[in-house]
């Protein structure tokens, strides 16, 4: 390679290179053939989200029984509370910890817990962060019924979590929800519809790209769903990947 020639990328190096260790981590500690051989890209449409209800409860609850379809946790025992009822707390420990359904269905029907989720009422205006943020909150339970630490230690538990969430096909929803511009008019901005992001846009996207790379999507299949200053980099972020020789 000529000297002035530099590679493209979208992330630094050291960033790049953690941000792989913990895709690759994700992948060999949890359910990597429910990855290799089911694990699809999610788009933010009608095919992917037909879902329709009366009232904002019913379509929270549509949502996170979709996602966990896509996720490949139908099966775990979520709860969605309005967040007038919903209390944060640290879940219980259910021993569940696998993507693909139990040969025995009697060891998901004797749980006698749930795991709550919740949602911002003003996400209802921001499907896309609503989304973002559910596939966030379903992969936290995921990690934290596994109990294992992620790579950059328990600190990063948030980044992890989306970073599983991207593995689990929802990687469009987190970068194009990882940050959101307030633009001049106060008076229209809220900031409870807006999704609490761990990774930056450049990081979603590049950690997008990993997903993309790994199950051999083409560009073509992603970028109409990015916001449209996101697709560049996106593009960007592939290349960035190619010159790495990743396998």
């Amino acid at each position: 390679m000529f000297p002035f020639l530099k590679p493209p990328q979208i992330v630094d190096p050291d960033t790049a290179s953690a941000l792989q260790s913990t895709f690759d981590w994700a992948l060999e500690s949890f359910d990597s053939d429910y990855f290799a051989n089911t694990a699809g890209l999610i788009h933010p449409s009608r095919e992917y989200f037909p879902d329709r209800a009366d009232n904002e409860l019913d379509m929270a609850r549509a949502l996170c029984k979709r996602i966990c379809e896509y996720a490949g946790l139908s099966q775990w025992p979520f709860t969605v509370q309005a967040p007038q009822y919903f209390e944060a707390q640290m879940p219980p420990l259910l021993g569940l910890t696998s993507q693909t359904p139990p040969q025995n269905t009697q060891e998901v029907a004797s749980v006698q817990h749930t795991l709550e989720i919740s949602y911002a009422s003003a996400m209802m205006k921001k499907p896309m962060d609503l989304v973002g943020s559910m596939s966030k909150n379903i992969a936290q339970h995921y990690l934290y019924q596994s109990q294992r630490i992620p790579p950059a230690g328990p600190e990063s538990f948030d980044a992890a979590a989306e970073i599983i969430a991207i593995a689990m096909g929802f990687g469009i929803f987190i970068a194009n929800s990882a940050y959101t511009f307030r633009g001049s008019c106060a008076r229209c901005y809220d900031p409870r519809a807006n999704r609490t992001a761990a990774l930056s846009e450049d990081e979603a996207i590049y950690t997008l790209a990993l997903f993309c790379h790994y199950k051999k999507i083409p560009n073509k299949e992603v970028t109409p769903s990015l916001k449209n200053y996101l697709r560049g980099r996106f593009k960007k972020a592939r290349k960035q990947l190619e010159y790495t020789n990743l396998k």
